[in-house]
């Protein structure tokens, strides 16, 4: 009878070393994947940190971002056109 709480204890000792382990691997990772991003800023010449394209810097884009966001643009107006006539024909 009394090795059921023993093993009990020793399960539980084993689930909280596992959980420990994987949770510090988790931030390594999540460190790996930072300082990934931080060296990708810095290659494309961003400030370290923003992760963000400036408005008045549109000159410095590549030509597939300028692309993508007209496209992107594009919709927005086409969605807008839609939903006024949507509004107009109730």
């Amino acid at each position: 009878m009394s090795a059921i709480p023993i093993l009990g204890v020793i399960f539980a000792f084993i689930i909280a070393i596992v959980w420990v382990a994987e949770s510090e691997h988790t931030k390594r990772e999540k460190a790996k994947i930072e300082a990934t991003l931080r060296s990708e800023e810095m290659a494309r010449g961003y400030e370290a940190g923003t992760y963000s394209i400036r408005d008045n810097e549109e000159e410095d884009l590549p030509e597939n971002l300028k692309r993508v966001r007209d496209r992107l643009e594009e919709g927005i107006v086409d969605l807008k056109k839609r939903i006024n006539n949507m509004d107009a024909n109730k």
